[in-house]
């Protein structure tokens, strides 16, 4: 029986991501609502896939209200984007919807200054720091606002003068006024996954983030994520527990957490926390391999206020796969995309169980060194990793994605042979 059938559902924000959350919450049999400010479809794609629409900010608590009253809809969720998370997390309490953030200091996880004194608190090394008005004598150093998603305002420097010209870029994005600078750490990075669910901490899944060095200044971007991390079972000993603390120390109770960092003196040194959905949408590696999807289990929380059985949610939420995980990602270069190819056959390959297209004809890439460039990401795993080695290299020679000069704007690529 699906309890949830007919359950009416919100969704705020209806960029390509959000069309992940459309789809899982209509195979759940929920009648989706999607919501933003944008009248040009294109800009919102996630309208497309929706049972209905509305062209009202997620901000506009007020003419929310009024809708989701007038048409007894049961729960709103969102993802993706800190800014979206705060308004679902002020809309909820205002409508007495069930909000899995509730309780959490979104106040520290959402400030990269006052999530590494956290981590500290816990015994967890984080990143050197600085203020503008040190005189730093060790480069490089990442200048940031400490408020802001993604890359937004973050420029990697290696001198004064740059620190100088960065900080007051990262100031302009910066909503609170304050700019973190940190010592600029450069290892093997990865990611760590909890899943937290009636206060129960999980470590979920973890990741080899594979990055595409565009030159020195600029952000690193992943081109490739294999899972399971190769230090798994180091972190696993030695800090898994710090980092169960930290996530109860800060008010956690349900949710998905990621944590991206690098490793640094055989130890995991955290960058960064994300309280939301991640956009490399990495949750479908362990809802594939262990059945625990955990879109699946925050849409039923919006919806009904539990995640569903927490010792069969435990019993399914383990890092340890019994596969080998690889996401591709497709970055482009600058310019308009005319014309795609090859993407088609890649879906029809065996190790090949989902696809991720972001970008169609016609879109530009206006950005490099940006989360913006992503064109596609390709889901895969298999417990052959010969198989996984020959679909990546048949993924990079077959598909192409052609600009108006005729030229292939995909760059980036994962040297695939260390799977041997």
């Amino acid at each position: 029986m699906n309890d949830l059938k007919g359950k009416k559902l919100l969704i705020l924000g209806a960029y390509s991501n959000e069309i992940e959350i459309v789809e899982t919450a209509k195979r759940m049999g929920v009648y989706t609502i999607v919501t933003d400010t944008h009248t040009d479809w294109s800009l919102a794609p996630a309208k497309e896939y929706a049972d209905e629409v509305h062209n009202i900010s997620y901000s506009d608590y007020d003419a929310l209200e009024k809708l989701c009253r007038e048409n007894n809809i049961d729960g709103c969720i969102a993802g993706f984007s800190e800014t979206r998370v705060q308004c679902l997390t002020d809309f909820c309490k205002r409508m007495g919807f069930p909000c899995y953030t509730e309780g959490a200091d979104l106040g520290t996880i959402f400030d990269k200054a006052k999530f590494h004194e956290a981590c500290k608190k816990c015994g967890i090394p984080v990143p050197g720091s600085y203020s503008i008005d040190d005189e730093i004598d060790e480069f490089p150093v990442i200048v940031r606002p400490v408020d802001a998603g993604g890359t937004q305002g973050t420029r990697i420097c290696y001198n004064m003068d740059e620190v100088r010209e960065a900080y007051e870029v990262a100031l302009s994005f910066s909503k609170s006024g304050r700019v973190a600078i940190d010592e600029y750490l450069n290892g093997q990075e990865g990611a760590y996954w909890y899943f937290v669910h009636n206060g129960i901490v999980s470590l979920a899944n973890s990741a080899d983030r594979m990055m595409y060095d565009f030159g020195e200044g600029k952000l690193k971007q992943p081109v490739a994520n294999c899972y399971p991390f190769r230090h798994l079972d180091k972190f696993v000993e030695k800090q898994d527990e710090s980092f169960k603390k930290l996530i109860t120390m800060l008010g956690i109770r349900n949710g998905s957490v990621l944590i991206q960092g690098i490793i640094k003196n055989d130890y995991f040194v955290p960058i960064e926390m994300g309280y939301r959905f991640d956009g490399s949408l990495s949750f479908h590696f362990p809802g594939y391999i262990n059945g625990a999807d955990d879109m699946e289990m925050m849409i039923r929380f919006a919806l009904t206020g539990s995640m569903g059985d927490d010792e069969e949610i435990s019993r399914r939420e383990t890092p340890y796969f019994d596969k080998t995980g690889v996401l591709i990602l497709l970055l482009l270069t600058k310019g308009t995309i005319t014309e795609i190819s090859g993407l088609d056959g890649i879906r029809d390959e065996k190790c090949v169980f989902h696809v991720f297209q972001k970008m169609n004809v016609g879109a530009e890439c206006k950005e490099t060194s940006s989360f913006s460039q992503v064109f596609a990401r390709i889901y895969m795993c298999s417990e052959d990793k010969s198989e996984l080695l020959n679909t990546i290299n048949k993924i990079y020679d077959t598909v192409k994605v052609l600009d108006e000069n005729g030229k292939n704007m995909l760059i980036g690529r994962y040297d695939a042979d260390e799977l041997k």
